[in-house]
């Protein structure tokens, strides 16, 4: 046995599975395979779904095009129809956080090496996060320290205030040139402090004069925009396949689901509809969630509805939507009845209450002002089990999807509606693209880093040869190389307690990984 400070990649591996059992489950049937052909896997067909998928379309161009244009629109509209599968494991934001900048790479590798015909990749993001998530929808991530063996990766240099880490993504106001300035001044001290590097620092000074300071960015309305179009600048910076390489396209998930629902909620047909207003199917449904991660917990909810004072800030989900209070944060929501009509009722983080009617004309009034929220669930019920898109997850949604889509079906089986039961527990919930990396950065003292969009960008850029030895990785060697982020997930002890641990798993991957996973050294031109 190696000791703790030389402890194997292997060995940082197991302790992943050992907390998580999905990761061991797809080790053990595909740890061998290639990671191209894995990444094939995740692209399905599409399946007989309980709702028409077409007015999809129409949603995802209307989000696109005020923001790129009609034409980048229609190929992305047309792409995302054309599959059975869309990526749903990302945070919306400028995406500097590496494991999903490379996951949504790997997931397009079939576009990437042109297997596969489509120009785009579509990728769904979730913006009911604050701006200070772990994935920093805030500002940039930095993979690169020059501070030795004991930093703590990735840096993280701020473009929004500290006042406004807690606003939600989907709804901050866009950042303006004040905000970029500062991070200028911040750059230009880190690098006179040697936290990083002269060719990282010069690499973040171009990005923010050459992305963030243009007026098409500066002049959108929300971040949100500011976000479509600057991560699409960032894919064309890192994609060198090609001279025309695919247009990476984040969507807001939540916007998505909110422009169906001003379609399903005037359709008594509709799941969304029954589920909201089908009083037995709806608590059914409710009682069977309760508890299911990305749902809701109904006591908590009830006993932070009630307790006196400021809520303590207990993990409660929510029923259906989010509150959206007067700073843009989000209040988690339960439905109660009140002499004989339903609400959705809550408190905010001050504990002021938040109460909603609970019909179809007040939600949809509300989520057209942003005074709601869809929630994960309702997500994943408009888009998932009504239009029957496969949704490519990471290592916790495979349970908690495969949860709804089991209560979802037993609970509309009961009601007699056997057929669209069946249809619901054919679609697929466990796709997985998550903790697989494929590009690496060399660190100090024998290391190999994660690569983010940073990292990649300063070598030049990814080109064919980089994607046909990345994609020749096995599954196995690629979960060694997101061992960084799936560590953190697992929530292993190593990352806790001791000190350094980052150090110990950068040299145990490049012990493992040196030659066999392509390297992002910075490129002479910066």
């Amino acid at each position: 046995m190696t000791t703790q400070s030389q402890s194997s990649a292997s060995e940082y591996l197991e302790m992943v599975c050992q907390k998580l059992p999905v990761v061991k489950n797809i080790l053990n049937r595909f740890g061998h395979m290639p990671l191209g052909v894995y990444a094939e896997k995740l692209n399905t067909p599409p399946c007989p779904s309980v709702q028409s998928r077409d007015d999809i379309r129409q949603a995802a161009f209307d989000q696109i095009c005020p923001v790129l244009g009609k034409d980048i629109a229609t190929r992305t509209a047309n792409d995302l129809m054309a599959g059975g599968t869309v990526m749903t494991t990302t945070h919306l934001g400028i995406d500097y956080f590496a494991n999903s900048v490379q996951g949504n790479l790997i997931y397009g590798a079939g576009i990437l090496i042109g297997r596969r015909k489509e120009t785009t990749i579509p990728i769904f993001c979730f913006g009911n996060v604050p701006l200070n998530s772990s994935t920093f929808a805030r500002g940039l991530l930095v993979y690169e320290s020059q501070l030795g063996n004991s930093r703590e990766l990735p840096l993280r240099l701020p473009i929004f205030p500290d006042n406004e880490k807690r606003t939600m993504t989907s709804l901050a106001k866009p950042f303006t040139i004040a905000m970029q300035q500062k991070a200028l001044k911040k750059t230009n001290a880190w690098k006179k402090k040697n936290l990083i590097s002269k060719t990282t620092a010069k690499t973040i000074v171009s990005l923010l004069e050459h992305e963030y300071a243009i007026d098409a960015v500066l002049n959108q309305e929300s971040y949100a925009a500011q976000a479509m179009i600057v991560n699409r600048m960032l894919g064309k910076r890192m994609l060198k396949t090609s001279e025309h390489p695919p247009d990476i396209v984040y969507l807001e998930i939540e916007k998505i689901t909110a422009l169906l629902l001003g379609k399903d909620l005037n359709d008594e047909n509709s799941l969304a509809y029954r589920i909201f207003f089908n009083a037995t199917l709806r608590n059914t449904i409710i009682q069977h969630l309760d508890g299911c991660p990305g749902c809701w917990h109904a006591n908590t909810l009830k006993t932070r509805d009630t307790a006196p004072g400021k809520p303590d800030g207990t993990a409660t989900g929510t029923i259906f939507f989010w509150g959206i209070d007067d700073y843009k944060r989000r209040v988690p929501l339960l439905l109660k009845s009140i002499k004989g009509d339903f609400y959705l009722c809550g408190r905010d983080d001050r504990g002021d209450s938040f109460t909603m009617n609970f019909n179809r004309n007040e939600l949809i009034q509300a989520l057209e002002k942003q005074k709601l929220l869809p929630s994960l669930f309702t997500c994943f019920l408009l888009i998932c089990f009504a239009r029957g898109f496969h949704c490519v997850g990471g290592v916790f949604q495979g349970a908690y999807l495969t949860w709804m889509k089991t209560c979802l079906a037993d609970c509309l089986k009961v009601e007699g509606d056997t057929t669209n039961a069946e249809m619901i527990k054919e679609i697929t919930t466990n796709l997985y693209q998550d903790g697989m990396l494929a590009f690496m950065s060399p660190g100090q003292n024998n290391e190999l880093l994660p690569a983010g969009p940073i990292e990649i960008i300063q070598a030049g850029g990814i080109n064919r040869d980089d994607l046909t030895k990345a994609f020749g990785l096995t599954v196995t060697q690629a979960h060694m190389a997101g061992l960084f982020g799936s560590l953190k997930d697992a929530g292993a002890q190593i990352t806790r307690q001791q000190s350094g641990w980052q150090h110990r798993v950068a040299q145990a991957c490049s012990r493992e990984l040196s030659g066999k996973v392509p390297l992002c050294k910075p490129c002479p031109i910066f």
